[in-house]
Order: structure tokens, then sequence, then C-alpha cells
């Protein structure tokens, strides 16, 4: 028995880790706009809709949940959010009707991801390395999440069509690789930047274990 809940420790602190570091923050900001970053333009985009939406649900988190119940605290969410993203489009259907139209009703799903942030704030949730703020985790959310997108779109587009910057690479656009452009080349390039985030963070926590040694 005594082993038995020694396991489960050890695995919720390791689930707990996970949940609460930098890699999990990035994946979860990125994974609704994934779909139709396909260029760097609509990666950008998708990503400041997604962006803004998950600043805008942080901030107003702990004011709502002042004034609503107990029961209406999930439908209210859920209309602002709503309403956030649907402002969100318009502003953008005025600055490049284009690329609203190419994002379509996934600038509407940025609302799943701005509600997901409310109940994490309401939670008190804080990942690093902004582990003592959880405004500072939305934030660094958010930076990274049009970071993230807007990358993804630029190698989806750079693989799948040779452009890159408004320039073409007549090599890459004279042999396209055809996974990129498609959902499942999203995911293989979110994957590598969650693989670079990891990194960066193991180096980082070597460093510090070796400067701690010396001391």
């Amino acid at each position: 028995m005594a082993l038995h809940e020694s396991v489960l420790q050890d695995q919720n602190a390791r689930l707990h880790e996970l949940v609460h570091s930098p890699a999990f923050v990035v994946v979860a900001g990125s994974l609704p706009g994934l779909y139709v970053a396909t260029s760097l333009e609509n990666g950008f985009a998708i990503g400041v809709v997604s962006a803004v939406s998950i600043l805008v649900m942080a901030a107003l988190a702990h004011p709502l949940r002042a004034v609503t119940g107990k029961f209406s605290y999930l439908p209210v969410m859920l209309m602002v959010s709503s309403a956030v993203a649907t402002i969100c489009g318009f502003a953008l259907r005025v600055v490049d009707p284009l690329i609203n139209e190419n994002l379509g009703m996934y600038v509407s799903i940025a609302a799943v991801n701005a509600l997901a942030m409310a109940f994490v704030m309401d939670d008190g949730y804080a990942a690093s390395p902004a582990r003592t703020s959880s405004c500072g985790t939305a934030v660094f959310g958010a930076v990274c999440t049009v970071a993230t997108l807007a990358f993804v779109g630029l190698i989806n587009g750079m693989f799948s069509t040779g452009e890159i910057f408004g320039l073409t690479m007549n090599e890459l656009a004279a042999t396209p690789i055809a996974i990129f452009g498609t959902p499942a080349g999203s995911l293989l390039v979110l994957a590598l930047v969650t693989t670079f985030i990891n990194s960066i963070v193991d180096a980082a926590k070597k460093s510090a274990a070796s400067q701690g040694g010396e001391r």
C-alpha cells in the first residue's frame, strides 16, 4: 500500500511538473490556431487574435467571478469569451479582409482558448518562467502563442509554396513537401518548437545545478 501511494505521488509530481512547464503553456496556447497557420501572415494573425483573447479573459477572470454567481459564472464567461473573439474577428476583417476569410471559423475558436485561460487564472495557475504570477503566465502564454503560430506558418509556407517574407524560393517551390501546409505538418513543427523549449529548460537546470555544486 505504501509503495502504491509512493508511485501515485511520483506520478502526480511528474504530471504537475509537466503541466506547469513552458512547453505546456506554448502547446496549450497554440493548438486552437494550428490548422490555419499555413503561412506567416495567417499564423501571425491567428496568433494575435488568440493572444488578445487570452490577455482580455485573463484580466476579466477575477472581476467576472466577483459579479457572477456560482451557476451563472460558466455561461457568462462563455458569452464574454465569444464576444472578445468576435470583436477580434471584426477588427481583423477591417485590417485585412483576405486573411480574415482565410482564417474563417478559427477566429471564433480562439474563444475556447481564452475561456480556458480565464479558468486557470481563476484557480491561480502559474507556470515557468513566471511561477509566482498568474498574470505573468498569461502574458508569457500570449507572447509565445503569437511567436509559435507565426513560426509554424512561416515553415508551412516555406516548404509548401516556397514563399518566405514575400519572396519565392524557386527550389522549394518546385519541390514542395506535401505534409507542410496541413494540420499534420503544423503539429510536426509544434513538436520541434516544444523540443527546442525543453532543451533550453534542461540546459538551464543543468547550469543551475552545476553552479550550486561549485558552491
